[in-house]
């Protein structure tokens, strides 16, 4: 294989919603450029990038799949993403790694949530991105209107390089602006073809704005070209491309990925203009592990290393297999690289330019800047991972992995294999860190969490196909106790003879509510020695130990204040242990007292959705049922934005209910908001359910 110096190459990340063609368009460039023998399809499971026997089987991408391809003196490296939001963890990576994106719009569809909120992420990065509009030989398409929703939602000047031969039913290929050539179906492939005569004048108006938008960009050529009213093709090329890697335009392309029309044409434009690694600003980490010092490391392959892990994947024939962009420096294969994250070092066994995985990858001893390579075998290093110069270590940021939103109380069916199931899921969670699987020290429940339904769907397959079934279980909402109103001078006692040393300690406390959120506040008013100041800590001690399980539910009792003002000890029986339990008894009698009025508060979230326009008043009408206060709703173009708040309890399966209502074209954010009060009847299902009521045996 031709050797690229980091000039000739490209990393280029596929985004977009699911079903929009992204793993088809990929598919079509590497068949185009002789990279694979035959056109892949997500139908016949023959995808050239895909190595998860899973996602294949679910004829859906999961996890990013990586690939190149060599063009007209370009090597291209391709970076599939997943299109469902289930799955935005290995989306979100890959955004962060990629030089340039593309993203896919079906055009039936318009501007959907993946793709919108690639787009913003993209930008946020300041990394420049394309869209490729597919699905124009579909019913409703229509190619104009969606480079209006582009505009609109880019925020920036959007403009066509390619136009397509008609839409819809009339579809017949694309035209490239660029070489001023039709391409129409030719078998799996296409032909170039000169342009129809009828679209001669369409062809004209679409260059014509691509010049103003060019000329737009650049002070120079918008001289020339409103002296002159013309630019050469040459000046066309180099100004494109310089407004494009700034991100002043959003150039747009057309055609059908599924019957291979417009990848040929793609394979071109990211030739053409799109950014090399050397073109991206300097990447942002810091020298030290304590992150105090702030370093720059400009992309040169000369610098110190700089590289971070993006995907890992145990393969069952290769091992592990890790994925690695290469920032700055280079990799030697088969030698030591320093994982600055766990601080030590690592060494794999091989090195390749992958094609979905290594078995049709090409083996290298060495990588560069902008090198998008896998590293076999390494022992110690994770997805994130910072691998870098031990000499002149750079530290880059962890992923910001998205929270977990579907959380499951998880545990084998068979208790023999509980031991082996945790492992396999901590090694998915390597794999994939937007999953959760903790212990939850509240209700004791080992809990596994995802972004969604099939998300938490994946790792039970993965465990199934190691033999392993699991049970799963709604985990318990952790809501919190209080008292509605102050009890005052309640007493707490503890005294016990048994021969020997005794127990004696009393306690006085007031109790009364504090604003939601204030916590505990534990105060001593002793005067006068009535309790000694070596026992005052076991006091509060008890009291908090006491809080920890409130009658109600036997959750955290919160926002109490607790005023310990008057005591008696004893000078031989009175003990650390004596007073925490006096304290742990005052604490029930103060939530027994008839004025009390123990009350629950229930976590409550806020929810940030976006969904089609179209849907707006369902899932209006849904929220409403479940006891939702709506903040903000606004429609704009084809998209509606809603803001409101919901008790958790209302809201752990919400994202199947969501995509059941956007027939999965609807997608949110949630982050917890405050604890509000129960209403009566959730106070009551609590309450009849809690089984764990009783008292511990103080004596």
């Amino acid at each position: 294989m031709k050797s690229y110096s980091p000039s000739e190459v490209r990393v280029v990340g596929i985004f977009g919603h699911r079903h929009s063609g992204k793993t088809s368009l990929v598919e079509g460039a590497l068949y185009n450029a002789k990279a694979t023998k035959a056109l892949g399809s997500v139908d016949g499971n023959d995808q050239t990038l895909e190595i998860d026997q899973v996602a294949l089987e679910r004829h859906t991408t999961m996890q990013t799949n990586v690939g190149f391809v060599e063009w007209d003196g370009t090597r291209i490296q391709f970076i599939d993403t997943p299109g469902d939001a289930n799955f935005w963890g290995a989306t979100n990576r890959a955004l962060q790694v990629v030089d340039a994106g593309l993203v896919t719009i079906a055009a039936p569809d318009g501007v959907e949530p993946v793709a919108l909120r690639a787009m913003q992420t993209l930008t946020e990065r300041g990394a420049p991105f394309a869209i490729f509009v597919t699905k124009l030989d579909k019913e409703g398409a229509d190619f104009a209107a969606t480079v209006a929703d582009i505009k609109a939602e880019a925020g920036r000047d959007a403009v066509a390089l390619a136009i397509p031969i008609g839409v819809g039913p009339d579809f017949k290929g694309v035209v490239s602006l660029l070489t001023q050539k039709a391409y129409i179906p030719d078998g799996d492939k296409t032909k170039e073809v000169d342009i129809p005569g009828d679209l001669a004048g369409d062809v004209s108006a679409a260059r014509e704005q691509l010049f103003d938008a060019v000329a737009a960009a650049d002070d120079d050529l918008a001289e020339k070209y409103l002296d002159t009213g013309a630019l050469t093709e040459e000046e066309l090329a180099r100004g494109l491309k310089a407004a494009f890697v700034k991100g002043q335009l959003v150039p747009v392309l057309a055609g059908n990925p599924l019957a291979n029309v417009g990848s040929r044409v793609l394979l071109d434009v990211i030739r053409a203009i799109f950014p090399s690694p050397l073109d991206r600003p300097a990447i942002k980490g810091h020298g030290d592990a304590a992150r105090t010092q702030p370093v720059e490391r400009i992309p040169s392959p000369d610098g110190p290393l700089v590289a971070q892990v993006f995907r890992t994947f145990y393969d069952p024939f290769a091992g592990m297999l890790t994925y690695v962009r290469i920032f700055s420096g280079k990799i030697h294969a088969a030698a030591d690289v320093y994982n600055a994250t766990e601080s030590t070092a690592d060494r794999p066994s091989h090195m390749y330019l992958p094609l979905g995985g290594v078995k049709a990858g090409v083996e290298i001893k060495d990588a560069t800047v902008g090198d998008v390579v896998v590293l076999t075998k390494l022992k110690v290093t994770g997805t994130g991972d910072t691998l870098t110069a031990k000499d002149d270590p750079t530290y880059l940021a962890p992923f910001d992995e998205p929270e977990a939103l579907l959380n499951f109380g998880i545990s084998a069916a068979d208790k023999k294999v509980e031991e082996k199931m945790a492992s396999l899921i901590a090694k998915l969670v390597d794999e994939d860190p937007s999953l959760r699987f903790a212990r939850d020290a509240e209700s004791k429940e080992t809990i596994l969490g995802g972004l969604g339904q099939p998300h938490v769907d994946y790792v039970i397959e993965r465990l199934k196909r190691q033999q392993i079934e699991v049970e799963l279980r709604e985990p318990k909402v952790p809501y919190r106790e209080t008292l509605r109103n102050a009890v005052r001078e309640v007493e707490g006692k503890q005294k016990k003879q048994t021969g020997g040393s005794g127990q004696y300690a009393v306690c006085f406390l007031n109790v009364e509510p504090l604003p939601r959120g204030s916590g505990i506040v534990f105060e001593d008013e002793i005067v006068g020695g009535a309790i000694p100041r070596n026992f005052i800590p076991s006091v509060e001690k008890g009291v908090r130990d006491a809080l920890k399980r409130g009658p109600l539910s036997g959750n955290e009792v919160v926002d109490l204040k607790i005023g310990l003002y008057d005591g008696k000890y004893h000078r031989v029986d009175s003990s650390d242990m004596a007073f925490q339990i006096a304290a742990r008894k005052a604490i029930r009698a103060a939530f027994a007292s008839k004025t009390a009025r123990t009350i629950l508060l229930e976590p409550h979230m806020i929810l940030d959705i976006t969904c089609p326009a179209e849907d707006v008043g369902d899932v209006m009408g849904d929220l409403n049922s479940r006891r939702a206060r709506v903040s903000s709703m606004t429609t704009e173009g084809r998209r509606g934005r809603i803001t409101a708040t919901v008790p958790m309890n209302e809201i752990l399966r919400y994202t199947n209910v969501l995509k059941s209502i956007t027939s999965g074209r609807g997608s949110f954010h949630m982050h917890f908001a405050s604890y509000e009060e129960a209403p009566p009847d959730i106070q009551q299902q609590v309450a009849a359910a809690y089984k764990g009521g009783g008292e511990e045996d103080d004596d």
